[in-house]
């Protein structure tokens, strides 16, 4: 009895043994070791708005033993929102890998916290999820872009400024610009630059013209090509279009010989004035026009008209027409102005000096030159070095001179021994101009008041050697005199 109670406990685990044997391969069938190996970033530094690939790298172990159905994979934020998806994608046999991109871009700088996640199933229909956490690092690495756009004017064609400033070490290429705007036309929308070099800057300028007064966003889109990638980048500022407003003044100037006119057009408003013409009209003269391309706002250009086929003085009516704001919009500016055919001229002529008294005794003409005539002509000694006007005639008023005739004149001056020439002034009313001019007359000029402008001698001597003749004579008819007034008082 004792023996067969003995053999009992061994005979209950060799029972044990046969029936737990053959379940533990049962329990290890259909077994899939799944894993994501690897996730690749290409391009490893992504700017915004690139397109970026994560190349995720699905593997099988060889140690499983049942393959693997690959339901989806798929990239997933840090709040949880799916960014890439990859769907029914086969199955994975124990020992194989598969490679499966998700992409996705991001619109702004900074770091991203990603993670890969492959679901599926194996083949006893349980379910496994695997997971790889990802970091995508974004950088601004294209150029900077600005917007400007300086007295922006409504219902006009107003400069935009788009600037590209190439912070990079190297340059970018292919660089094209388009601009548009919210409520606002821009001619020729699209410029391109060939190439922006690193540290270097380029501005375009476009025509934006706006429907309305008011602030209207416009924004300006890059695109561009790096050493290793093309790239797009946007920038939206907004502009503040001001009301259209007109002001042009014209004014004039006589030049050259009186027969032309300098006519200014001064764009006083806020819009550029375009194809701006200036013309004259006249009953007396033919005039002729200029054109000026272009005259922006705040700023003013000149033209020459030129008249002909008149004498004496003509008035002339100035006419500037223009375009502005949108093309079918026009102006119109006008003044008047007198034009001259060689005006009246003064010169001084015949200039000659005399010393009389200590003081020099300027003569001459006031002659005139032009073709008209001359009011209020006054000629004036002005003072010098070691000169000054003196009396009696300081300045001498000459009045009128007609054309081409002449009136003479006389002046006084008193100089040191320092003076090299005498200052005149001569001063007139031409048209109703009051001119004037400056003339230097040598002193060297100078001759004493009674000897004649020319003496054609030579030799010099002057008028010492006549006294010395009579001083001579007039001691020797002393000397015979006292000589002969001696021998009589001795004889006596």
């Amino acid at each position: 009895m004792t023996a067969s109670r003995s053999r009992t406990p061994v005979v209950a685990l060799l029972l044990l043994a046969l029936l737990v044997a053959p379940v533990a391969p049962v329990l290890g069938a259909g077994t899939a070791y799944v894993s994501i190996t690897d996730a690749t970033v290409t391009p490893s530094s992504p700017a915004p708005g690139d397109t970026v690939t994560v190349d995720a790298t699905v593997r099988n172990l060889a140690s499983s033993d049942a393959g693997f159905s690959i339901d989806y994979v798929r990239l997933i934020d840090e709040r949880g929102s799916v960014r890439g998806y990859a769907g029914d994608l086969g199955t994975l046999a124990p020992g194989s890998e598969m490679s499966v991109p998700l992409t996705v871009s991001f619109g702004s700088p900074g770091t991203y916290h990603l993670r890969v996640e492959a679901h599926g199933t194996t083949d006893t229909g349980a379910e496994k999820t695997v997971k790889y956490p990802v970091v995508v690092r974004v950088r601004e690495r294209g150029p900077a872009v600005d917007v400007s756009a300086q007295n922006a004017v409504a219902n006009a064609a107003s400069a935009v400024d788009v600037t590209i400033a190439n912070g990079l070490d190297s340059p970018v290429r292919n660089v094209r610009v388009t601009l548009e705007g919210e409520g606002v036309t821009v001619a020729q929308s699209q410029r391109v630059a060939a190439t922006v070099a690193a540290g270097a800057s380029e501005t375009l300028t476009f025509d934006a013209t706006a429907a309305s007064a008011g602030t209207h966003n416009l924004t300006a889109t890059v695109r561009y090509s790096t050493g290793d990638a093309d790239r797009t980048t946007t920038h939206t500022v907004p502009v503040r279009f001001a009301p259209l407003r007109e002001n042009v003044d014209l004014t004039t100037e006589r030049v050259g010989d009186g027969s032309s006119l300098a006519v200014t057009v001064a764009n006083l408003g806020n819009a550029d004035l375009r194809n701006v013409t200036v013309r004259g009209t006249s009953d007396a003269a033919t005039v002729t026009g200029a054109t000026l391309q272009r005259v922006p706002a705040g700023e003013s250009r000149r033209a020459v008209v030129n008249a002909s086929g008149f004498s004496g003085e003509a008035s002339v009516d100035v006419v500037a027409t223009y375009d502005y704001g949108p093309d079918t919009r026009t102006g119109r500016a006008t003044t008047e102005a007198t034009v001259a055919a060689n005006p009246g001229q003064v010169r001084l002529t015949g200039l000659s000096l005399e010393r009389e008294n200590g003081k020099l005794h300027i003569t001459g003409s006031a002659s005139n030159v032009g073709l008209g005539t001359v009011n209020s002509v006054v000629v004036s000694v002005l003072p010098g070095k070691g000169v000054q006007p003196a009396y009696p005639g300081k300045e001498y008023f000459v009045g009128t001179v007609p054309e081409s005739d002449f009136v003479s004149f006389d002046v006084y001056a008193s100089t040191t021994a320092n003076a090299t020439s005498v200052p005149l002034e001569v001063s007139y009313l031409s048209d109703g101009v009051r001119k004037s001019t400056t003339v230097e007359v040598p002193i060297d000029d100078a001759r004493p008041a009674s000897q004649p402008a020319d003496t054609g001698g030579g030799g010099g001597g002057g008028w010492l050697v006549p006294a010395l003749v009579g001083l001579i004579v007039v001691a020797g008819v002393g000397a015979a005199m006292y000589v002969g007034w001696t021998n009589y008082a001795s004889e006596e």
